[in-house]
């Protein structure tokens, strides 16, 4: 275990949660069990002595969890009720290529993108400001390569180990939203290394696409993890309006742990165009589009389960990944959304008893083609200000960047 390591699981550490250096799943885990009376967890040991505890972060007993939450000094009374949850802080340009994991923790996030005020030497024309890639993607290969701890049934299909997966990943993040009022470049990059690596980890529960090499996984990866983002941040804006915690249509979920009201955010721009936020608004990813207002009212109205959700998104996201790759690629990803939708059939026959779910899956796709439109649309309007150079930035892997703006 390094300085940067969770006390609690080993697992990479997010800052310091009541009083010990730990990440967000076991600071999420200790809050519920000890701040909120009405969700009190069952802490009853499920096994003997001698079995392991936990692996890859990930423990199979909540009273050996706690347990160790205890003995390393987790203490309830040292809840920080001011924490951000996205740190603001800005990273400066001249910097090695690879700053100390220390310092990123103290910073209260990744360092996998690297902004630079450069002339890339590659690039004709005007100086453009730099965004390095390299750590990042290095990070999701890792991911990819190491793979995920399945604490799955051998039984459970590859959509059912996706969906509890997605469900696991949900609960390692906190349900406390940083509402932000002014989106700066740090928010930016945070955002977009969220939705990479979300994305890496993620396919790593689907065993039909873990059997490809890990150049294709990965090249899946960089094709889709803006999709993939967008569609989970929409399901989620969904999510809680249904629930009554947002009250306004205006709120909505930009990062694992933001939202931002989009009438009433300051976007900085000055860090990737010379123009206006007025004159560039129309070619960015903003929220004050209709079609991407009725994409959230369509998945509030829906109300899909986890495994609808883990389908639609699977099917929008491998059809995306088949459209942009093409070839062997194309073949594959077409192979893979057969496979989920028989097993999409399966979930509804036996676990929901439906078998009459024809006007249930109409309404998924309608989403869905949404979706596609909405991300058609954007990569126009991202290939329209690349023709008249709206914007002074550019990537060392420009590919990953399609629809980014």
């Amino acid at each position: 275990m390094t300085v940067s390591d969770c006390e609690i699981c080993g697992q990479t550490a997010h800052g310091n949660h009541f009083g010990v250096l730990s990440c967000r799943a076991c600071a999420a885990f200790f809050r519920r069990a000890t701040l909120n009376p009405k969700k009190k967890l069952n802490l009853n040991c499920i096994h003997g002595q001698n079995l392991e505890i936990h692996r890859n972060g990930f423990f199979s007993c909540k009273k050996c969890r706690m347990k160790k939450c205890l003995e390393r000094g987790m203490d309830a009374s040292k809840f920080q009720l001011d924490r951000d949850m996205i740190s603001t802080a800005m990273v400066p340009v001249k910097v090695p290529l690879m700053i100390p994991q220390s310092l990123a923790t103290f910073l209260g996030r990744p360092n996998f993108l690297i902004y630079c005020n450069a002339q890339d030497p590659t690039s004709p024309g005007p100086a453009k400001n730099v965004v390095d890639c390299n750590h990042l993607l290095d990070r999701a290969t890792e991911i990819l390569k190491n793979g995920s701890w399945k604490p799955f049934s051998p039984q459970m299909n590859s959509l059912e180990q996706m969906s509890a997966a997605f469900e696991n990943m949900k609960i390692s993040k906190s349900s406390e939203l940083q509402l932000i009022t002014h989106m700066n470049k740090d928010h930016t990059l945070l955002i977009w290394e969220q939705e990479m690596l979300n994305t890496a980890e993620w396919l790593t529960n689907f065993s039909e696409f873990n059997s490809l090499p890990i150049t294709v996984q990965m090249e899946v990866v960089k094709s889709i993890w803006q999709t993939y983002g967008r569609f989970e941040k929409l399901a989620k804006t969904a999510e809680f309006r249904r629930k009554k915690l947002f009250k306004s249509d205006n709120l909505f979920v930009v990062g694992d742990e933001a939202c931002l009201d989009s009438e009433n955010t300051v976007v900085d721009v000055s860090w990737f165009t010379n123009y206006s936020y007025e004159q560039v608004s129309y070619f960015m990813d903003c929220f004050h589009n209709e079609a991407f207002r009725q994409i959230a009212k369509e998945f509030e109205t829906l109300n899909p389960t986890t495994t609808e959700l883990n389908f639609m998104l699977l099917q929008v996201c491998l059809q995306e990944a088949g459209k942009k790759l093409q070839g062997d690629v194309t073949k594959m990803t077409d192979y893979l959304q057969d496979l989920i939708s028989n097993q999409l059939h399966n979930y509804y026959i036996i676990v929901r008893n439906m078998p009459n779910y024809s006007a249930r899956l109409t309404k998924m796709m309608k989403v869905c083609n949404l979706m596609r439109h909405d991300l058609r649309r954007q990569a126009e309007k991202s290939k329209l200000a690349m023709t008249f150079d709206v914007f002074n930035i550019t990537f060392s892997h420009p590919e990953i960047m399609g629809n980014c703006g």
